[in-house]
């Protein structure tokens, strides 16, 4: 049976990996892809910055922040509906309405 690419499988579908140099058989399933506001996503999981639904302002203050379009950034506390951040060696606070502004993935 020929192997097919990870972009080619259905989600909940198990992959097949490698094996590692001890033998082992790495197996995951393929998750589909969630995207989501900041405000709702996980703590303490890697996010990637996928979009930015916010006027022009908004968007060059938070790249002045340093949090382009696919920066990856954790959330380390939440507050009411603002959340703490780590962005690389910093940690950076986000109110509330910025907050669900933000779109992430999970990573």
């Amino acid at each position: 049976m020929p192997m097919r690419k990870q972009d080619d499988l259905e989600a909940g579908e198990a992959v097949v990996q490698p094996l590692r140099p001890e033998g082992e058989v790495i197996t995951r399933a393929v998750e589909r892809r969630e995207i989501l506001p900041l405000w709702r996503a996980p703590s303490g999981v890697p996010l990637r910055i996928e979009s930015i639904q916010a006027d022009k302002a908004t968007e060059k203050r938070l790249l002045s922040m340093g949090m382009p379009l696919g920066t990856l950034v954790e959330i380390l506390h939440r507050r009411g509906g603002a959340v703490v951040l780590a962005v690389g060696g910093a940690r950076l606070a986000v109110g509330a309405d910025m907050a669900r502004r933000i779109l992430v993935e999970p990573i």
